[in-house]
């Protein structure tokens, strides 16, 4: 039987990829100006209320996958996933590498080392990849013990197990040698730091049509906590907590609220947008490709503009040209394997 099509599922995934988008695109200028201190507070502030984008992001996957194979998978489940979704972790940085090849070094040693090191170290923005298979692999297993699986204690066990995970590393520091690796790469990674994100959206796309009544009722509460939690998180930031980033227990609460924030308003709607939909079906092509582009549009832009007109102009930018780009790759054979499959 074919699942009911879930509208709110375009606007969360394009709502993520916008915003994925966006704190980049403030980064880039941070980057490209020399600001006072107080436009970099507040630079720091816009980037922090829109800090949740690639948790979302990856929330976004486990709830469809949820949703959509609540028992079983499909037979080419894993292939279709290796092939369009993990090889282009493995392809993307040999452009990215390429680029910055032309900018320095263009040798093929040069590029496959850098290259090798996004690939090996996780030192590019794609590291969600990895983590997203991880969600995979723990949706097999919640799936073959659901029925043994009690929702409520799960969820509170899994935030309580990320909250201590982000605190054990803000709180100790790597002893050096091959530790570095664990605690500079891949402890932003792994699983533990992500299983909250994972067993919400788990459950909420398990028991989506099921718990339609209580977002509706719920949603105004919902959303009232989700302002409060990104007033602390700003609080946070202006108190002196000044590190943006997922790992932060304060941007933990204020994702997951967020994020059941959406899902109540998405049960009120019924039809999605063309622009939606596309920003949606772009969405991981937009995901890899958009650092990328900021950069080059940073580099080229041929004209002096402000900076919050440069942060504006570069975020549609890197929106626009990463569809762009992508609908035009797809119409080449093998491009799946570089920005994911698309429909032609």
């Amino acid at each position: 039987m074919v699942k009911e099509r879930i509208a709110g599922i375009d606007w969360l995934r394009a709502f993520a990829c916008l915003s994925v988008v966006w704190v980049h695109s403030i980064s880039r200028a941070l980057v490209t100006y020399d600001l006072p201190e107080s436009s970099i507070e507040m630079a720091r502030l816009l980037q922090i209320t829109f800090i949740f984008a690639t948790p979302m992001f990856v929330m976004m996957s486990e709830y469809i996958l949820s949703y959509s194979y609540p028992n079983r998978t499909p037979n080419e489940f894993w292939k279709k996933r290796i092939l369009y979704i993990l090889i282009p972790y493995f392809t993307i940085p040999f452009v990215y590498a390429g680029y910055f090849g032309l900018l320095g070094t263009f040798t093929w040693e040069a590029i496959s080392d850098r290259a090798f090191n996004y690939i090996l170290f996780a030192s590019w923005h794609g590291y969600f990849i990895l983590i997203i298979f991880q969600f995979y692999v723990l949706h097999f297993i919640f799936n073959r013990f659901n029925k043994y699986l009690n929702p409520y204690l799960l969820i509170s066990l899994s935030i309580l197990i990320t909250m201590g995970y982000n605190m054990f590393f803000k709180t100790f520091s790597s002893p050096g040698g091959n530790w570095d690796l664990l605690w500079n790469h891949y402890g932003i990674i792994l699983f533990p730091g992500w299983l909250a994100f994972f067993t919400i959206a788990y459950f909420a796309g398990r028991h989506a049509i099921e718990i339609k009544p209580f977002l509706k009722k719920a949603g105004p509460g919902f959303i009232v906590l989700t302002c409060i939690a990104l007033l602390y998180c700003i609080y946070n930031v202006m108190d002196g907590v000044t590190g943006i980033s997922s790992r932060r227990n304060d941007v933990l609460i204020y994702t997951i609220l967020l994020f059941m924030s959406v899902l109540s308003i998405s049960v009120y709607i019924k039809k999605v947008p063309y622009l939606i939909k596309v920003i949606s079906k772009y969405s991981f092509a937009i995901y890899l490709l958009h650092m990328m582009l900021l950069q080059v549009y940073a580099r080229y832009l041929p004209y002096e503009l402000s900076v919050s007109a440069f942060t504006i102009t570069a975020f549609v930018f890197g929106v626009i040209s990463s569809i762009a780009i992508s609908w035009l790759l797809k119409w080449i054979p093998g491009s799946q394997f570089l920005i994911g499959q698309l429909r032609k």
